[in-house]
């Protein structure tokens, strides 16, 4: 036998040995592959890093949670992978946002659901808020042409963006659990309302502890410029002023004229605006301009609004975004 010969036996021989070794633990028990629990779970699909928390939160390990969206995604901007789509065909359940929030989902999502997938959308049952009066709808693509008539007429004006509002979303988290219930009955329907119940009851008390926060800023300072139309509900919420926005809309695909933007200059400059909050995953190339503009110390704050942040941002969880939210905020503002 030649010496490359030996070798290659050697090398076989060894890849045998670990292969058999990481099948068997100590006690010659098989340890690789997943468990029978883990084959049976069933899978829910999630489109957004926000909705996926508070999925995830809800059903604990009683199901297989996928996110679409990873964290710091533009959602207006995204577009799924094709292996992504296969996942939200195969899904026992894809719980959604709704009110047209996934541009780039629409059709897919509905294709899904017109081959039976069930698909539970929390948006339109948590109350939703109309947009601004002469707000326009350019959940839009290239070219100012909006990507699915159909799902604007169907949604009309609502603003899809109630997660800024943290009372919403613990009712949406209560929502998906009689979702889950209804759809995938296989779910331990008692152990999955008990979970939704006190991760809702801990969003509220967060929600408590920033209002009782917002204290230290005053009534006139309670006022936002954001880059697109995305915090109506928080303002609603915690009664602050949206006075401006950047972009005109509630997507970051539309683009603002520049005689918006001169007004929106002037409009911070009369105001006295201290800051021009923008979304962490958007660019903030405009808002900069914008700040630069007016003419005055106008800072410029990142908050994460439509996306989870990144590990150790600050923002990996809902209940972390909110709180960082609400810091940054009252700094800026008091």
């Amino acid at each position: 036998m030649t010496s490359n010969h030996r070798r290659v036996v050697a090398v076989v021989a060894a890849a045998s040995f670990l292969t058999l070794g990481s099948s068997c633990s100590s006690d010659g028990e098989s340890s690789s592959g997943p468990t029978a629990s883990e084959v049976d779970r069933p899978t829910v699909v999630v489109t957004t890093s926000i909705l996926g928390d508070v999925v995830e939160n809800v059903v604990g390990e009683s199901a297989e949670v996928e996110v679409i969206m990873p964290a710091g995604t533009d959602p207006h901007e995204f577009e799924p992978s094709a292996a992504q789509v296969v996942s939200l065909n195969d899904a026992d359940l894809i719980v959604a946002n709704g009110l047209g929030f996934e541009e780039g989902l629409l059709d897919i999502v509905d294709a899904a659901a017109g081959d039976g997938v069930a698909v539970y959308e929390v948006g339109p049952d948590v109350d939703p808020l109309p947009f601004p009066e002469g707000f326009e709808d350019d959940h839009a693509g290239e070219g100012g042409a909006t990507q699915d008539d159909d799902h604007a007429d169907e949604e009309g004006s609502d603003d899809p963006h109630f997660f800024t509002d943290p009372e919403r979303v613990a009712d949406g988290a209560e929502n998906i659990a009689e979702a889950l219930g209804a759809e995938i009955p296989a779910l331990d329907n008692d152990t999955i309302t008990s979970q939704a119940t006190a991760y809702a009851d801990e969003i509220r008390a967060a929600s408590e502890e920033i209002a009782d926060g917002f204290s230290a800023i005053a009534d006139e300072d309670r006022v936002l410029v954001t880059n697109h139309e995305v915090f109506g509900y928080f303002a609603d919420r915690y009664d602050f002023e949206v006075i401006g926005a950047v972009v005109p809309g509630g997507s970051t695909a539309a683009g603002p004229s520049p005689a918006a933007l001169g007004d929106l200059v002037q409009t911070i400059e009369d105001a006295g605006v201290p800051a021009i909050f923008v979304d962490s995953s958007s660019p903030t190339q405009l808002a900069e301009a914008v700040a630069a503009e007016s003419g005055s110390d106008v800072e410029v704050v990142s908050l994460f609004s439509e996306s989870l942040g990144d590990e150790g941002s600050g923002g990996e969880t809902y209940l972390e975004m909110i709180r960082t939210n609400a810091t940054a905020i009252t700094d800026a503002l008091s």
